[in-house]
């Protein structure tokens, strides 16, 4: 990458890295800082959820070619770089990468917040690295979510075009009269100007259609969520919302709510509209009550070719040892190892309900 492009460092980064080096060696620390920098760039999903198991330690533990890829970054930008031994390092510079991924307004900031938010799992699982990941995470949804949802303005086309011609061809034309040639020249002029206005012509155009059909395309997400909240109905399950088990309730209602999303990441809104649908703040759910509750076609349908994903994904996780093991109990024990999330942990109702739909969302757009 070249020097040009990596923008100054983040304020916090020589802090977060005293963690693993207390020298602040300014040109290591510039080094550290445009690996950094490209990690984030060229970030995908693959990239963030290795990010996030190296920050919270899982026992499912990233492959050895995704840390490398991970290094990768750093050894380009120094020779010196230890591709191996240097874990707590690579955790620092891991945390700094999401940070500054968080702080963009990309497809892939929205998936990394969302699947930020989902392996934190409530505050069940921790970093140790010193930066509010979930608020970061939560911030960014609602930045993103706004900007994609705000009405476009569509305004006036400007004047697109000025059919003049140029100032040294007029003087030719005062100074030796119309000649052929002069009139070949003001033609092909006044050609290639009106060929100029009708490309930008057609490009507003096109911008202007594109925001229509976005806009429509949001609305249409909103109220077919209204229609749902409005009815009170299941559609996977084609009861009413007050027949639908109460501890099946958080992973019913997520998954409808998620498959009426059109854009990553969500209405800033999800959340109450799953409270408004009977999730509740005071009840809490069983995480392994939740997943035993699901009619078990549905479950089976939620994790159809979906690959195990126990760090971004905890619940389907869940879903998936659930159908591995075909009873209620055995799967528990072996998700609790896995994950690091107590077998019997439990959250309120709309909380439980926001994980999974952040999950389905995660999975709907590039999981």
């Amino acid at each position: 990458m070249a020097e040009a492009t990596v923008p100054p460092m983040r304020d916090e980064f020589p802090r977060w890295y005293r963690a693993v080096d207390l020298a602040e060696n300014r040109t290591k620390l510039e080094a550290r800082w445009k690996g950094v920098w490209s990690l984030a760039k060229a970030a995908d999903r693959t990239a963030v959820e290795t990010m996030l198991a190296v920050l919270l330690k899982t026992k499912s533990r990233p492959n050895d070619q995704a840390l490398a890829s991970l290094r990768g970054h750093f050894k380009a930008a120094d020779d010196l770089f230890e591709m191996s031994g240097n874990d707590r390092e690579l955790e620092v510079l891991s945390g700094a990468a999401l940070a500054t991924v968080l702080d963009s307004t990309t497809d892939i900031a929205a998936w990394a917040a969302l699947s930020t938010l989902t392996a934190l799992f409530a505050g069940a699982r921790r970093t140790d690295f010193p930066h509010d990941f979930a608020g970061a995470s939560e911030a960014t949804i609602a930045r993103i979510s706004d900007a994609r949802r705000k009405r476009p303005d569509i305004g006036r086309l400007n004047k697109v075009g000025d059919f003049s011609l140029e100032a040294d061809l007029v003087e030719k034309i005062k100074r030796d009269g119309v000649t052929p040639d002069h009139m070949v020249a003001a033609v092909n002029a006044i050609a290639g100007q009106a060929q100029a206005v009708a490309r930008d012509i057609a490009a507003k155009a096109n911008d202007t259609i594109n925001a229509l059909h976005w806009n429509v395309v949001i609305q249409d997400e909103e109220l077919q969520l209204l229609w749902w909240l409005y009815g009170a109905r299941s559609k996977s399950l084609d009861i009413p919302f007050a027949d639908v088990p109460p501890d099946a309730q958080p992973i019913v209602f997520a998954t409808e709510v998620a498959n009426s999303v059109r854009f990553i990441p969500g209405p800033e809104s999800a959340k109450p509209i799953l409270s408004r649908a009977g999730l509740k703040e005071r009840r809490k759910s069983g995480i392994a009550a939740a997943i035993n509750a699901v009619d078990i076609e549905l479950l089976r349908s939620l994790v159809d070719g979906v690959a195990p994903a126990p760090v971004v994904r905890p619940l389907h996780f869940a879903v998936l040892r659930k159908l591995e093991a075909g009873d209620d109990t055995s799967w528990v024990a072996n998700w609790s190892a896995v994950t690091g999330i107590e077998a019997d942990a439990s959250l309120p109702g709309v909380e439980l309900g926001n994980l999974f739909y952040r999950e389905r969302l995660g999975l709907k757009f590039g999981g």
